[in-house]
């Protein structure tokens, strides 16, 4: 087994991180809103996402989305749904968000979870992983221990960009204290989530 082909794996995975999309935009989102510890979660959302691209990579699921446009829209447009629905939400409730009298605010719940589903709501990356990962593999060597390897350089290239974009998002936090300027952060999260929704809606089949 050669370390060359992880090596520029990891380089196209660390290109693909730093490219502002839907993953980023959901971590900066959360980290603007909740803070650097409900980026991470989604951070690591984002992560148990692709593993699980891997896993239908490594069964050959992505070809099956890639012959079927109806599945393909499905998975897009349900996703792209969600996401906006939820940034919608955020800015109509804004208002509702201030803090109280405690100074507490409202958390947007379930960072993990929303950026499981953000992730597996992208068609176009699982046709991605499922295109990309024939280009790295070696004959003659156990798959389990290849995909194995390709989900951890995954996580370690591009985990700690995600930490750093919901760590400067986070920065911020701290300006939007008072109840006009939260629900203006609110605002903001909100326009980002339907960032991420718009950005999915807008990918084509092909």
């Amino acid at each position: 087994m050669t370390w060359t082909p992880y090596l520029a794996f990891a380089g196209t995975m660390f290109l693909l991180a730093i490219t502002p999309g839907p993953a980023v935009l959901l971590t900066i989102a959360h980290g603007m809103k909740n803070g650097w510890g409900a980026s991470l979660k989604a951070g690591w959302g984002v992560q148990a996402g692709n593993g699980i691209y891997f896993l239908a990579s490594a069964l050959g699921l992505g070809a099956i989305l890639g012959t079927s446009e109806i599945l393909f829209q499905v998975v897009k447009w349900l996703g792209a749904g969600y996401l906006i629905w939820l940034g919608l939400r955020s800015i109509r409730t804004a208002r509702d968000l201030a803090p109280d009298a405690a100074g507490r605010v409202p958390l947007l719940r379930r960072p993990f979870q929303q950026a499981v589903m953000t992730q597996l709501a992208n068609p176009k990356s699982i046709l991605s992983f499922g295109a990309l990962m024939p280009q790295f593999i070696q004959p003659g060597v156990s798959l389990p221990l290849q995909y194995g390897l390709f989900a951890l350089i995954c996580v370690l290239t591009e985990m700690p960009v995600l930490a750093i974009y919901g760590w400067l998002a986070s920065r911020g936090k701290g300006l939007f204290q008072t109840p006009g300027a939260v629900a203006w952060r609110e605002r903001i999260a909100g326009l980002a989530l339907i960032a991420v929704g718009l950005s999915l809606a807008a990918i084509r089949w092909g």
